[in-house]
């Protein structure tokens, strides 16, 4: 006979009310989650998704949406939502979107809230206000990584582009280069934007008026990386430092390097962003910016679950986690 919620509360040794909570995505003990979690899986007790769902009229499913399921940041912060969510019984339903379709993302908002999920973790690349109209009215959950949608009122979780960008430029002017490249994404995003922020206001602390030429300004892709790198070290007076402000610019920018037959650090200094794994095997070791991934996936799960039980009702929480910079040996001082 299947095991029932009562024969899970015996054996953790709680109230049917603190299981039920539990896997109904409520917040219970760190002890008693443990332990009925272990009950679960000792008791092979499965939960009636179906019956649950006509009850509570919830679906326990959360649509997580992404421009992309091939970048890096999307797959990396997949994992740790995933995670989140499978704690609290969620399942996920995982869409990406053209951002360059005008209408990508609000297709497939629709398509998820058609659906009928419990709410929506995104990452809005090119997201506007008004791709958020039946959000709004449905009054459907949202939260957004990475960047936030200006004006729309929902929770955001990012990183302080501006100060890691901030940092990483200040720490090659310290090493004493002063003509410092910079790879980011297309202009108008707020990621881009922020990063670029950062990397003018070292510069201009330092004292060295900013070269637009140094700064190269396509996407995010690696075949941005490669050919940015490229122009940058074409230049009659080229940069004795670069820093790619993405994972993938960051390979395309790697890939010239080696094709060229450039030296790192001899040739050309070189602090990447994101390519952890990269950048421990690389020889040298790679100095790279670090965005704080699993806590980026933890944060927005938290607040998305706050809001989906009702825990939390006030305004928009638009928090900026800070990231940090792995030294490495691709940093020559001058």
């Amino acid at each position: 006979m299947p095991a029932t919620i009562k024969d899970v509360a015996k054996r953790a040794g709680v109230s049917i009310a603190t299981v039920s909570k539990m896997i109904n995505g409520g917040n219970v003990l760190e002890d008693n989650r443990i332990a009925i979690e272990q009950a679960i899986e000792e008791l092979n007790y499965r939960v009636n998704t179906v019956a649950r769902g006509m009850k509570t009229r919830r679906s326990m499913t959360v649509g997580v949406l992404i421009p992309s399921l091939a970048d890096y940041y999307g797959v990396s912060v997949l994992s740790s939502i995933d995670r989140e969510l499978y704690k609290r019984g969620y399942s996920t339903i995982i869409c990406d979107y053209s951002e360059t379709d005008s209408d990508g993302a609000r297709m497939k908002l629709d398509f998820l809230l058609n659906k009928q999920v419990d709410g929506i973790i995104m990452q809005p690349i090119n997201v506007r206000k008004k791709d958020l109209v039946r959000i709004e009215a449905e009054n459907t959950p949202i939260v957004f990584i990475d960047v936030g949608v200006e004006d729309s009122g929902y929770d955001s979780v990012t990183i302080d582009n501006e100060g890691i960008s901030f940092e990483v430029t200040e720490h090659l002017l310290q090493n004493g280069h002063k003509r410092v490249g910079l790879m980011v994404g297309a202009p108008g995003v707020r990621t881009t934007d922020d990063r670029v922020t950062g990397y003018h206001r070292a510069l201009m602390e330092a004292g060295i008026v900013p070269d637009p030429a140094l700064c190269s300004m396509i996407d995010i892709s690696e075949e941005s990386g490669y050919i940015g790198m490229r122009n940058l070290l074409s230049m009659k007076n080229p940069p004795t430092a670069v820093f790619t402000a993405g994972h993938d610019l960051t390979l395309g920018a790697l890939r010239y390097l080696n094709e060229a037959g450039k030296r790192i650090p001899e040739d050309i200094s070189f602090v990447g962003f994101e390519t952890q794994t990269v950048a421990r095997i690389y020889h040298p070791k790679l100095t790279i910016g670090l965005q704080p991934i699993m806590e980026i996936g933890r944060t927005a799960s938290e607040f998305l679950f706050e809001r989906m039980s009702g825990e939390y009702t006030k305004s928009a929480r638009d928090i900026h986690l800070k990231a940090s910079i792995e030294l490495g040996a691709s940093v020559l001082k001058i």
